[in-house]
């Protein structure tokens, strides 16, 4: 369940003790957590970097 506080994690992320040394990792809500499948989609990926690159362009 999403707590509401967009920037919550991400400070948990660059503050908390617990989390120095970890890489690599998901997070959400202040949790380690499993990516859903479109984070780990390359196809998709290369979709949204093309899009992205139209837009700036």
């Amino acid at each position: 369940m999403s707590t509401g506080l967009g920037s919550s994690t991400a400070c948990y992320e660059a503050l908390h003790l617990n989390v120095t040394g970890v890489t690599e990792e998901y997070f959400m809500d202040n949790y380690i957590s499993k990516a859903n499948s479109q984070a780990t989609d390359t196809v998709l990926a290369k979709k949204l970097w093309s899009f992205s690159m139209n837009l700036i362009h």
